[in-house]
């Protein structure tokens, strides 16, 4: 429910009959024979002005539905008189809904995109066909250099753009509206525009839905190539004035890059240099989203990059718990582990390195790490030694978490105490999770994708839905509400 300011919710009568005023107006101006230009004059004027005790929201409602009947009567075709009189309306009306775009993102993006809707079935003359430049005009307004934009305004934008129509020409504009100056000059007005394209998703999802928002644009196909190679334009002209930018913009650049951007590329092998510099010159997220990207050119185009492996071992640490992108972390991680033809000095580091964290971590985490292990040693047989290790005693373990190089940290001579220490956990999923290396192993590995979703207050409902066992608090069966014999609390008290 939308939260009202303190006039309004100090008048809540006077909302509910300003309310069905403005209906009961819009009714008679609808309903008469000859539009009264001062009666829709006051409408608009009544959004610009935002009297206390009517809401903009019931406003803008209201006007969606004057102006929609009136674009399909034909009202505004005239250049002259009252025809005319209208259309300078409609179009301050437009200005008015563009002013609370922020403040109102969800009743006046719906009402700016049904008005689209009626416009595009039937244009103002001269003009033909969807009202493209009105879709501009939204941008314009989003793309501003003094304020974000609200991640209200994104997420309902965002909803439009899964209409192809919509989508397109979003798309076709956003070349035209990229920043004249340089990101690190405008960083507000360069974060506004990363935000819009990342609203462009070109997935299978969106494009074997095929939704439009116009039904009379579906006889034209969406043109993917024309689409994918104004995206490549828009990122080439990103590319250029990134430059010098800081750490916040910097790893919103990768994050549209790695979503949106980098599987429509015409040659990303231009991106290496790029991604190689945000993995060697900063740390956390931004060097965590690079390797991803390193990660994609690998696959895709067959570059190498003999310091990889080295990287994402020095990515495993523990302010990696408090990382909005540690999921994509443990997925890479995964990944780059796969084969089992990895040395096993280099694997033996990484199973080290987890299980040692696994003893710091949130409970969520260390879950995933005591799997990942377990899945590690599943792959690398030779690996098992580790777990025959922890269970005889071992004065000092040559393992060296200090050392970057995870060939040189005598991972191999160690063992997994860690994880026998672990069994001892508080929280009994842990501790049934390191139970593993008791036993023989698994056969199948376990699966990390769901774990990577998982939050510790889910852990925590799940506990309180098991059965603990019943233990007996009484030795005689009561048979009221009298105390058992001999009961020592009768020495001190009575039962009134």
């Amino acid at each position: 429910m939308k939260r009202l300011s303190t006039q309004m919710a100090e008048h809540p009568a006077e909302e509910y009959f300003a309310k069905k005023q403005l209906q009961t107006k819009a009714n008679s101006l609808l309903n008469a024979t000859d539009v009264d230009i001062k009666g829709l004059k006051a409408f608009v004027q009544l959004l610009e002005k935002k009297p206390e005790h009517v809401q903009p929201a019931d406003v803008m409602n209201v006007l969606e539905v004057i102006f929609k009947n009136l674009l399909k009567r034909g009202a505004l075709d005239g250049t002259e008189g009252k025809s005319l009189k209208i259309r300078q309306l409609y179009d301050a009306t437009w200005l008015l809904l563009r002013e609370n775009l922020r403040a109102e993102s969800a009743v006046a993006l719906k009402v700016c995109f049904q008005l689209i809707k009626v416009e595009a079935k039937h244009p103002i003359a001269p003009r033909k066909g969807w009202p493209a430049h009105r879709v501009r005009e939204i941008l314009e307004t989003l793309l501003d250099d003094e304020e974000e934009i609200p991640a209200s305004a994104l997420t309902n934008y965002g909803k439009y753009c899964k209409n192809l129509d919509v989508l397109d020409i979003t798309l076709k504009h956003l070349v035209h509206l990229v920043p004249t100056e340089d990101f690190k000059d405008t960083p507000i007005k360069a974060m506004n525009f990363l935000s819009l394209v990342n609203l462009i998703d070109l997935g299978k999802s969106v494009l074997n839905a095929a939704e439009y928002h116009v039904e009379t644009v579906k006889v034209k196909s969406f043109n993917l190539e024309q689409s994918s190679k104004r995206l490549n334009d828009i990122w080439s002209a990103v590319m250029l004035k990134s430059s010098g930018v800081d750490e916040r913009l910097h790893r919103q650049m990768l994050v549209v890059l790695l979503e949106r951007v980098i599987t429509h590329l015409e040659d990303p092998i231009q991106l290496t240099d790029f991604l190689m510099d945000s993995l060697h010159q900063f740390d956390g997220p931004i060097a965590l989203l690079a390797l991803q990207g390193l990660f994609t050119l690998m696959q895709k185009q067959n570059i190498t990059y003999p310091d990889v492996y080295e990287k994402l071992y020095n990515m495993f640490y523990p302010k990696m718990f408090y990382n909005k992108y540690k999921a994509r972390l443990f997925y890479l991680a995964d990944i780059f582990l796969t084969s089992t033809h990895l040395p096993e000095n280099l694997v033996a580091a990484f199973v080290k390195r987890l299980a040692r964290l696994a003893l710091q971590s949130p409970t969520e985490d260390a879950v995933i790490m005591i799997r990942f292990v377990c899945n590690l040693l599943l792959r690398h047989t030779g690996l098992q030694k580790l777990i025959r290790s922890s269970l005889a005693e071992k004065v000092s373990d040559p393992y060296d978490e200090q050392e970057s190089n995870p060939v040189k940290s005598q991972a191999i001579n160690s063992s997994l105490w860690e994880i026998t220490l672990l069994q001892k956990h508080a929280v009994p999923e842990v501790a049934n999770a390191a139970r593993f290396i008791n036993a023989s192993l698994p056969v199948m590995e376990f699966e990390l994708g769901d774990l990577l979703e998982r939050k510790e207050c889910n852990i925590f409902d799940d506990e309180l839905q098991t059965k603990a066992k019943q233990f007996a608090l009484n030795y005689e069966r009561p048979k009221n509400l009298a105390l058992p014999k001999n009961e020592v609390v009768t020495k001190y008290w009575d039962l009134i």
